[in-house]
């Protein structure tokens, strides 16, 4: 044993550049894993800290829905509390709602402090809330315009001194601040890195809620039971009021990212995968460049139990060092991903501030796992390859190749098994999103089993044709064609990053002209005026006069209105759209289900209208009830229509601006669409419109180009993650094949030195290697170009199907393919440079002498 450890070991040290490429492939691999569980783990840390400072002690929540709560109810609660399971109740005001300050969004939390530190109990007396220093602050707190506290963090970020004062935006109006304490950094912890805190009354007048409340938090009394109390609570309730729990509400809020975070997963494991094979061809070529050495070991009395734990050994220490190397690798892409990963969630889903990388635990066990069980399993099957050979075959190439080729045949077979595999798992499951996942990984196996055996077709039937023209040219094909064992791996690996990568290219492509061409359909007004802020948040709104002034700006033929909000239901909160439509922006809408000549008479008389991704996320369709919270208690909408749309995943309820002030009693509006008469330009009304608004309110007046450029802009963003990840991936198996084609052309250094002496020149051998890598490279691509659209269609049509119910049109260009055939050519250039420039000027004499 002593013996094969000694053999094992100088092996490792001559070969240092496989066995360094072999752990950078592994550590890339294991690396992205972690990576996107860093930067989502740090999102959701942050997002869940933010919720903990909000609600403090709070166990439930009562809401009113898009106005949220008369100051009554709460005077009530106070003055005549419920009886019963809910007699212990505790009760605590909050007006919240989001403010601008330079750059960054912040939420803006009115508290009364008194009725919090008796929700919170015990806990309110050390709550860094109520920290403040003194009779002074505790006076400028409830006396003076505009106080508000924030952590000394948050502060030094937004260069507000000690009792300084800065100017916040709400809605577009501008407000004075006065920082009247900071909260030290040790006692408010991360979850305060986004908030402002201050008196509910200045809250109130800031965010346009006089007389009302966002909420009132909810401190269940002790020995009773959550079922009894709530019962007890909703009896004493009126129909416009509802209550939730704090837990339900959080659970609600990171199921909006489920589906993002799933994709991300999905990516970071296709790099795993592509490891893999890596893992595996770099175990298998090791194994065949030792197979005289391990013959004769065995002809001395090795076993084959012997030989089989020395090879697993050396890749569990592969995979240990490999899982070491690619947590650390992770951390720091982790934390580039982190703001690339909270950038897309504020643009599509809630407000979040991350201000610290988090990493699970279970990330560093899952790091292990991964390395070490992703290098064992692909390790297991070259050992056992050759420890099975009897010690006299072990020594014959032939024997090996001969494998090889039919294991070729075999993979042939399982490619074909999995392809029909992948069909099965499409057909018998129509909306499981895990099963969309699988057919994916099944048929990026497929590809990857296939490859092999279309590498040697495409290397024989080269070598045929070739041979009319070159016997170079010829040798060059044919010795390909007899290296399966050697390269049949890593062109594998390759070929199934190559068809991820033209896939996922494909597909984000399609998705971008399906957005473009649905911005240009739907939007029909030729300038939209709205106030700036958080898209669904109460304080975006029109001041009545503003839009007055707007209105009567010349030029204006007919303007449209709308206000988004969120409301309750009980398949969780939903996304409202109430608008006031002119004629022409019927035609914007493009109905995937429903007659518009039906649908839009019966949207006027009080029916909604349903995007297509909430249509397919509660399996509703034309001719259903959706039930609503409405200020009057729950209401059932029946659905008139479903149409398409591209800028909710989520989904959203499209209806009649006068049926929800009906039903919602708000009368605000947070947006305008103009049309202008003829022969007005946009340059002429923008200037019109921006002189109205001046002084008055900061709106954000912005014509249909540019909205539609802005659309796109973040739509570039959010898929900057996803090109990360399938980079990363591709990477990977660039890694794989310059690993395994550089160790390929540096053993054949005896082979070419023969072709030298026969008459060969440096050059004309240089030329030979760079031919064959090239070639490889370019039969991978081959390979997955037509298995790279089959993915995208797997990725339009079930993958993003069901986990965001959008209806992509596939659309196909060349220039699709060219990163692709990039990174082809780039690994076979890399892996030829160097074996070509030692083969050049490597002594003949030297070269026939090396085995």
């Amino acid at each position: 044993m002593r013996t094969l450890r000694a053999a094992s070991l100088r092996h490792l040290l001559r070969h240092p550049a496989q066995l360094s490429l072999a752990l950078v492939g592994l550590a890339l691999g294991v690396g992205t894993i972690v990576a996107v569980d860093v930067a989502t783990a740090s999102a959701r840390r942050a997002f869940e800290l933010s919720l903990e400072a909000v609600n403090g002690a709070a166990t439930d929540q009562l809401l009113g829905g898009p106005r949220g709560i008369g100051e009554q109810l709460y005077v009530r609660l106070r003055t005549a509390p419920p009886g019963g399971a809910a007699a212990q109740a505790r009760f605590a005001p909050v007006v919240s709602g989001y403010v601008t300050v330079g750059e960054r969004v912040l939420q803006l939390v009115g508290v009364d402090p008194f009725a919090s530190a008796a929700l919170a109990g015990d806990a309110g007396r050390r709550a860094p809330l109520f920290a403040l220093h003194g009779a002074q602050e505790v006076r400028e707190w409830f006396t003076r315009r505009g106080a508000v506290v924030m952590s000394a963090g948050l502060a030094h970020e937004l260069g507000v001194g000690p009792a300084g004062d800065f100017e916040l935006a709400v809605g577009g109006v501008r407000h004075r601040a006065a920082l009247i304490a900071r909260i030290a950094d040790a006692d408010a912890g991360p979850g305060f890195d986004g908030l402002l805190l201050t008196d509910i009354a200045q809250a109130q007048e800031w965010l346009g809620f006089e007389g009302r409340l966002t909420r009132i938090d909810v401190g269940a009394g002790d020995g009773v039971t959550r079922e009894a109390f709530v019962r007890a609570l909703r009896a004493y309730l009126p129909a416009s009021a509802a209550i939730r729990g704090t837990r339900a509400s959080a659970r609600e809020a990171f199921a909006m990212t489920d589906a993002f975070t799933i994709n991300l997963k999905a990516m970071s494991l296709l790099a795993l995968l592509v490891g893999t094979l890596l893992i595996y061809g770099a175990v298998s070529f090791a194994v065949v460049q030792r197979r005289a050495i391990i013959g004769v070991l065995r002809a001395l009395g090795a076993t084959r139990r012997e030989v089989l734990v020395l090879v697993l050994g050396e890749a569990a220490a592969l995979g240990v060092a490999g899982a070491v190397c690619g947590v650390l690798l992770g951390v720091l892409i982790g934390r580039g991903l982190v703001s690339l990963v909270s950038q897309t969630i504020n643009d599509l889903y809630f407000v979040v501030a991350v201000s610290t990388v988090s990493v699970p635990p279970g990330t560093l066990a899952k790091a292990l796992a991964a390395g070490l069980g992703t290098a064992l399993a692909a390790a297991l099957l070259p050992a056992l390859e050759g420890v099975a050979s009897a010690p006299r075959l072990a020594l014959a190439r032939s024997v090996l190749e001969r494998r090889a080729r039919h294991s070729a045949r075999v993979l042939l077979m399982l490619s074909a098994l999995l392809a029909l595999g992948a069909c099965v798992a499409v057909l018998a499951s129509s909306r499981s999103l895990l099963a969309g996942f699988a057919t994916l990984f099944m048929l990026l196996l497929s590809i990857a089993a296939a490859t092999p055996a279309a590498l040697q077709a495409l290397a024989a039937g080269a070598a045929r044709l070739a041979a009319r023209f070159s016997p170079a040219a010829r040798l060059a094909c044919a010795d390909i064609a007899a290296s399966l064992s050697r390269t049949g791996v890593a062109i594998a690996a390759l070929g199934m990053a190559l068809t991820a990568m033209i896939g996922v290219v494909i597909m984000v492509e399609s998705f971008r002209e399906s957005l473009r061409d649905w911005l240009v359909q739907t939007m029909r007004a030729d300038i939209y005026v709205s106030a700036p802020g958080v898209a669904d948040s109460l304080e975006r709104r029109l001041d009545p006069q503003v839009v007055a002034a707007l209105l009567a700006v010349p030029g204006i033929a007919a303007h449209s209105e709308g206000r988004r909000v969120t409301v309750a239901s009980p398949q969780g909160p939903l996304d409202l759209n109430a608008v006031r439509l002119v004629p022409a922006s019927y035609a914007g809408f493009r109905f995937t289900a429903g007659d518009p000549g039906r649908a839009w008479p019966q949207f006027r008389q009080g029916a909604i209208l349903i995007s297509e991704p909430l249509a397919w996320r509660l399996s509703l369709g034309v001719g259903g009830t959706l039930s609503l919270e409405t200020a009057a208690g729950a209401h059932r909408f029946e659905v008139a229509g479903v149409y398409r749309e591209y800028g909710n995943d989520r989904g959203e309820v499209l209806m009649d601006l006068a049926q929800y002030q009906r039903w919602w009693q708000d009368e605000g509006i947070a947006a305008l669409g103009i049309y202008l008469s003829p022969g007005i330009s946009s340059a002429q009304a923008l200037s019109g419109l921006r002189s109205a608004t001046h002084g008055r309110q900061a709106l954000l007046i912005r014509s249909n180009a540019d909205i539609r450029a802005l659309s796109m802009r973040i739509f570039e963003r959010t898929f900057v993650i996803t090109r990360v990840l399938y980079w990363l991936a591709a990477g990977v198996a660039a890694v794989g094949l310059l690993s395994a084609l550089l160790a390929w052309e540096l053993e054949r250094t005896r082979e070419l030195a023969l072709l030298r002496a026969l008459g060969l020149t440096p050059s004309a051998s240089a030329l030979l290697i760079l031919a064959q890598t090239t070639f490889m490279g370019l039969a991978a691509l081959l390979a997955a170009v037509p298995a790279g659209v089959v993915t995208a269609l797997v990725l339009t049509d079930v993958i993003n199907r069901r986990a965001f119910g959008w209806q992509i049109e596939l659309h196909l260009r060349p220039a699709q393919f060219s990163q692709a055939l990039l990174l082809a050519l780039a690994a076979a250039l890399a892996a030829a440079l160097y074996p070509a420039w030692r083969t050049a000027r490597l002594p003949i004499a030297a070269g026939l002498r090396e085995e």
